[in-house]
Parts: structure tokens; sequence; C-alpha cells
């Protein structure tokens, strides 16, 4: 896929940026004036989820993006707010809703619908200027747009690990959850061992309790009431439909009409439940007595407490918390040890994911070998093959971490043109970092010429570069202009 051109207007504002096959210089001469927002417009156009910068709201922006999926057939991209962007291609448009139809816009536009490669793609081709040269193999993109190595070779491989990656979310959620819990345990347990920790036991929690029983009580016996009504009036049906049916019985022979009357049981039913009837009618008078005594006993408790004073006691929103959280059945303990338990059977899912994702040979292979390859070239002593899922970063210096950045995402995007048979672009965000030297960044610019040649580079920096035929695009004082009447 290759970036044609990118229109942004904001009212009387504009500004096209047209892109060749080669390499693409977003330049200005001083810091702040625009370079990094036109990146971010171009993978917000794309349909990515993209932050705002300080100075811009991008769905306030028109945004059309043209590009070429495939030779001499191209697709224009308008972004028209942060949920919808419209497709045309071949005279033909197609709304997608975002972030939701995210994966099926890149299906169509990168040529896969696999899902690990599809969530990985912008961690593979983009650098951002904060987060992007400190990214090697695990860890975010930009916003919340992440990249994991894991992923990206399961796509790359084929391998299926939908289940064990659907418990393994499963268990991380749950284990959130108990993590929530022990710190309101832990804060119940602080407020207890105070020495004036709150009183629960007060005369209005226990008018509170007794009343939520009691209208627990009183629903219970309503719906016992009811049950019996329907129970009587279905007899009271059965017995008189009996009799209008004038049914006859020899007995004896003599024939005997049967009716309400000498049905065996009915009668002796029917006054069963008449009685049980009067007695949890009773019993409900009880309780609905019980409950307006209590009711009014809970009133002139509030009278006594406030108006006899002459004003309210109003209690702290931190007092009221804390009555709340005591009164929450927590044990810290058992909370532990359940929270050890699903790490570990987390850890066991896990286990099983990496050790699937680490035997793709072919290729945790390939981007170990790219990675050491271009290490040397770069002189990164500890780099070599199994450096790919690495997670000790700290040991790295600003200028080692910078070049090992570049270095991991020019293999994985050689992994994936070798996986999809496509082109992809690079973008880079400020690749002259403060802490890497000319001399570094003429090598990272060699390695370019000579092995991506046929790949599109975007660079967005306030240096120039030895490229030759260069497409150079200069910002002056900010990145949209005045458009000329």
């Amino acid at each position: 896929m290759k970036f044609i051109s990118l229109h942004i207007k904001e009212g009387i504002y504009a500004r096209k940026i047209e892109f060749i096959d080669g390499v693409n210089l977003i330049f200005s001469k001083k810091n702040s004036r625009g370079k990094t927002t036109a990146l971010r417009i171009l993978l917000y156009g794309l349909g990515y989820a993209i932050p705002n910068t300080k100075k811009m709201k991008f769905e306030k922006l028109d945004i059309k993006l043209e590009v070429e999926i495939e030779k001499n057939r191209r697709v224009l991209l308008n972004r028209i707010n942060k949920s919808l962007l419209e497709l045309t291609v071949d005279n033909e448009k197609q709304t997608f809703i975002l972030p939701n139809q995210q994966d099926a816009l890149h299906k169509f536009l990168f040529k896969t619908d696999n899902k690990d490669i599809l969530s990985n793609l912008l961690g593979s081709y983009y650098l951002d200027q904060e987060k992007g040269w400190t990214l090697l193999n695990r860890g975010k993109v930009i916003g919340e747009i992440r990249f994991n190595i894991e992923s990206l070779i399961r796509g790359l491989s084929d391998i299926d690990c939908k289940d064990l990656i659907a418990e393994e979310k499963k268990l991380n959620n749950e284990l959130e959850k108990y993590r929530q819990m022990r710190k309101v345990s832990e804060y119940r347990d602080s407020i207890l061992s105070k020495e004036n920790s709150l009183v629960l036991d007060t005369r209005e929690d226990e008018i509170n309790s007794e009343l939520d029983q009691l209208y627990i009580t009183e629903r219970q016996l309503s719906i016992e009431i009811y049950r019996i009504d329907r129970t009587l009036s279905d007899n009271r049906r059965i017995g008189k439909y009996i009799s209008e049916m004038k049914l006859l019985i020899n007995f004896k022979g003599e024939d005997i009409c049967v009716s309400e009357e000498n049905i065996v049981g009915l009668t002796d039913s029917i006054e069963f439940l008449k009685a049980k009837r009067r007695y949890i009618a009773n019993q409900l008078k009880d309780v609905k007595d019980r409950i307006l005594k209590i009711k009014k006993e809970k009133e002139l408790e509030v009278e006594k407490e406030y108006g006899q004073l002459g004003f309210f006691k109003i209690s702290t929103q931190i007092e009221e918390f804390d009555k709340q959280v005591l009164q929450i059945p927590l044990n810290t303990k058992a909370i532990k040890k359940q929270i050890d338990s699903i790490t570990e059977e987390k850890k066991k899912i896990t286990k099983k994911i990496n050790k699937l994702t680490k035997e793709s040979a072919s290729f945790v292979s390939f981007i170990s070998n790219k990675i050491e390859k271009y290490g040397k070239e770069l002189e990164l002593e500890n780099i070599t093959k199994g450096y790919l899922f690495t997670d000790d970063l700290k040991v790295l210096s600003g200028a080692v971490l910078h070049k090992s950045a570049f270095v991991f995402r020019l293999a994985y995007i050689l992994a994936i043109q070798e996986k999809l048979n496509i082109k992809l672009p690079l973008i880079l965000d400020s690749p002259s970092g403060k802490e890497v030297d000319r001399e570094n960044v003429t090598k990272m610019m060699e390695i370019l010429k000579r092995d991506f040649s046929e790949n599109q580079i975007i660079i967005a920096s306030i240096f120039d570069y030895d490229f030759d035929n260069i497409n150079k695009v200069e910002i002056f004082d900010r990145l949209l202009e005045e458009i000329d009447e």
C-alpha cells in the first residue's frame, strides 16, 4: 500500500500533501510547526484511533486520503468524523463504522483478514515521536493502540490460540476485579483497626435493618396469599365445571349426579385453603402494622437527632462511605488466596500460548536473523537471535534503544511483506533522536536506501537526509495555511 495524497481542510485553512513512491520528507526549520500532526492526521485518515495533538482536533477537520492498494488501483478515504469513514473505490462508496469495522477496512487495504497481523500492523511500520523510539516488542504504539510480538508471530505463522487467549482475557478480568476487592477490603481493615472506628450498630441502623427484613416478609406473605387465591379460584371453577357437565356415576345400581358437594376432598381442600388464607392475612396485617410503627419510630429518631437542636447534623461523604464499606463482608486473606490461585492459573495459560508462539520456528528465525543483521550494522552488540522476545529494556541506553527500535521495525516489515506479498510504507517521526549522533542516523538511512528502495518512506524531521529524488514538503509557520481566494 502507498499513500498518494492527503488533503486537510478546516474552515478557510487547508493543506494538500502529495506523496511519491520513494522518500518523502515533511520538513520544517523549527520544531512545533505541525510535522507530527501531519503524520497523525495521515494515520487518522487511514481509520486508526489516533489521539489529537494539542493544537488540533482531528474530528473537526475535513480529511481526504488517497492510497494505492494495488498497481493502478486507487482508493479514496474520507474520514467524516471519529466514528465514520467513507471509502470510494471503482466509483462505489462504502461506509465503515469505527472502531468496530476497523479490521474490515484494513482487511480491504492490506489484503489480509488475519486479526493478529492487522492489530500489529501500525506498530510495525510507524515510529511515533513520543513512544515509537522506545518500543521494541510490546507496548503502546500511540494512544491506546498496542503492539505485541507474540501476537504478530502467531498471525504470521497462522497459529490459532483463540480459546487460550479468551481464557487468559477472562482470567485477567477476574484478577482485576479481585484486586479492586482487595483494595476495598484493605481499606475496610484500616477503618476497623482505628481506635475511633465507626460504630454501625446505632439505633438508626437497627431500624433500617428491621425494616428491610419486614419488607421482605411482607412481600413473601403477599405472594402466598395471591397463590392461595388462585388455587381457590381454580378449585371452585373445576367444581362448578364438573357440576355443569351433569356427570352420572352408577353406584350399587343407583345413578348419582356428580356435584361440587359430593366430590371427595374438594370441600375439605377449599376450607383448608380458606383457613390458611385467614391465618396468613393476619400475619400480613401484623407485619404491615409493625412497618407503620417502625416508620413512625424512625421519624421520631430523626426529629430527636436533628429537630430538637434546631439544625441538621450533616455526615461527611467520607463518613457515609466508610459506613457502607464496613457493611461489606470481605475477607482480605481469602481474597489474596483467590488472587494467587487465579494468577497461577493465568501463568499456565500464558506459558502455553508463549510455547506455541515460540515454536513457530520459521518466522521467529526470520525476524531474529534480520534483527541480528541490522543490529550488527548499527553496532548493537547485545542484539542476538534470542533478543526478539526480551523484556529487559532497562539496560538499554537512549541511543541503543533508539537504534534497536529502528532495527526491530525493519525486521517486522520484512516479515509481514514476506507473508502477505505486499509492500508496506515506513513512517518515521523524528528519526534523528537527541541521543543519536549524525553518524548513526546516516547508517540508518543507508540501510533504507539499500534494502527498502521499493518501500514508500515518510519522514518528519527538522533535518535533511541524503536521499536521491526526495519529495520535500516544507511547513513554514503552521501546517494549515489560509486558502487563496
